[in-house]
């Protein structure tokens, strides 16, 4: 939808935000950039960014390349004002003590702040409790004491994870009490002086969860809680977000985290089996769902403070089969193509986690060694093997979400889908029950290609030429393979006794 044809139509969503002035923490993040979007076409006032400097850049320097480079600013080359003059940079760092933000600063914040929307997060799977507590947990307590000081302000909206309960299989859009205490936990960080053994039993810490980044999610649910007397609060719980289904362009997204992951890894050649259960729901969500239903959920809690305002955004009401899925995507193979892929798309899958490490060596590890020795022949830097590495700890952190299923009650945010407007479903799409997945499937594939891969689609026949060269090199190399086992198998006959293939035949067809 045009920015024209946005601001042409006035609704109750879109009102809400015109004229206020957000925080927005993640903004440099995936979901934090489709908020940017989204924001600045409701026409709010001012946007302030929580960013830090990252390796010499500063926050500034980081939000100009922002937006030059993301093609979902999709009006910043034509209008680069419309975005400079409703962004502010307030330097900080989420996982820092008090967000490490000036005192000018935090002035400007409390002053101003209507809306808070909480979307940075640690989302690497395997990392430290450490770590992970000072960005998720202790990170999201600061931000809300920031929160209580702004005598504006209307709703604080954490976007959390559908994972954060993923120890039970049906999960309530209500809150939960974790087994430890958030705020003691955070004390514990800040003042254990052998952190080295904190984080050998952290494991221990984190069960029955699977990994650090759910069970912090979990942390930061409980601390958001117990503010819901002193301000309005939402909790929005997506499940694995992947790209864009439309809002604002198509198959947008900016990460191999997740399913993303698969689907790239798959595409390129590189992720050849994968332990899965094709049968299980996947529990995927495009980006624009859950920043639409994020937006429109916040509205609701701004005028409904008192009730229980945690909503599961999930595909729950229109699901999908990871295997579904898979045939969607597999459906573009000789159709979409990569010109950086390390061979042809073979994609395997098996529930069997036994079978998948077994194949996993003649799949992944004897063709990254053979890669690697090419290399090395070539006078290049051998770096197949390191990269399969990466690509088996990443199927380790997804492998408990592909195989194992979930319930996500949605009764709450259908409740709020239902009462939208006509004008706000048409311009704040997120009714999942709208998905079409074999589109979605189909968008995806090209997505990951063109923003994930930066392959231009001008570019996909020239890739397409590369893939049947290399098809039929594989046709031959699996020739030669199917040849030995026949070889093999003759030679193995004959030890057993049959004197040779035309005797054995004829043995075959007598019996």
């Amino acid at each position: 939808m045009s920015l024209e044809e946005f601001n042409a139509n006035k609704s109750p969503v879109k009102d809400f935000y015109h004229g206020k002035t957000v925080l927005l923490t993640g903004g440099s993040g995936f979901l934090g950039k489709l908020f940017i979007e989204k924001l600045i076409k409701c026409g709010v006032r001012e946007i302030l960014l929580l960013l830090r400097s990252k390796k010499g850049v500063s926050p500034e320097e980081r939000l100009q390349a922002l937006l030059k480079k993301e093609a979902v600013f999709v009006n910043y080359q034509q209008q680069p004002e419309l975005y400079l003059d409703r962004l502010k940079v307030i330097e900080g760092d989420i996982s820092r003590p008090g967000l490490a933000i000036s005192n000018d600063d935090l002035d400007y914040v409390i002053k101003h702040t209507n809306i808070v929307l909480h979307s940075a997060a640690d989302v690497r799977f395997d990392e430290s409790m450490k770590e992970s507590v000072e960005t998720n947990v202790r990170g999201t307590d600061h931000l809300l004491n920031i929160a209580e000081k702004c005598a504006n302000l209307e709703v604080f909206v954490y976007v959390s994870s559908a994972f954060s309960q993923c120890i039970k299989e049906s999960v309530e859009e209500k809150f939960y009490t974790p087994n430890i205490d958030p705020l003691e936990l955070i004390k514990m960080m800040e003042n254990e002086p052998r952190l080295d053994e904190l984080e050998a039993v952290s494991k221990k810490m984190v069960e029955p969860w699977p990994n650090t980044y759910s069970f912090t999610k979990a942390l930061a649910e409980e601390v958001v809680r117990r503010r819901r007397d002193k301000m309005p609060i939402a909790i929005v719980r997506p499940s694995i977000v992947t790209s864009t289904y439309a809002d604002p362009i198509v198959g947008w997204t900016d990460n191999f985290y997740g399913f993303n992951g698969v689907v790239s890894g798959a595409g390129t050649g590189v992720l050849r089996i994968f332990h899965i259960r094709d049968e299980y729901k996947a529990d995927i969500i495009p980006a624009d769902i859950v920043i639409n239903g994020t937006l429109v959920a916040a509205h609701y809690a701004a005028k409904h403070p008192a009730e229980e305002n945690v909503f599961n955004c999930t595909m729950d009401e229109n699901h999908t089969t990871w295997g579904d899925i898979r045939n969607d995507c597999l459906s573009q193979k000789g159709v979409v193509a990569v010109k950086k892929s390390l061979w042809i798309p073979t994609y395997n899958t098996t529930r069997y986690y036994y079978v998948a490490s077994f194949l996993q060596v003649f799949y992944h590890l004897i063709p990254a060694v053979f890669f690697d020795l090419v290399m090395r022949c070539r006078g290049e830097k051998p770096q197949i093997l390191r990269l399969y590495r990466k690509v088996h700890r990443f199927s380790d952190v997804l492998r408990f979400f592909t195989n194992h299923q979930f319930q996500f009650a949605t009764k709450r945010m259908r409740q709020v889908v239902d009462g939208m407007e006509i004008v706000d479903r048409h311009l704040f799409p997120c009714d999942m029950k709208s998905v079409v997945w074999s589109k979605f499937g189909v968008n995806h594939i090209r997505g990951c290609r063109v923003y994930l891969l930066g392959e231009p689609w001008e570019t996909n026949e020239e890739a397409l030429q590369i893939y049947r060269r290399r098809r039929l090199i594989h046709w031959c190399m699996l020739g030669v393979i199917y040849s030995m086992y026949v070889v093999v198998g003759l030679r193995l006959l004959e030890a057993a006794g049959v004197p040779d293939l035309r005797s054995f035949l004829g043995c075959t067809q007598f019996a």
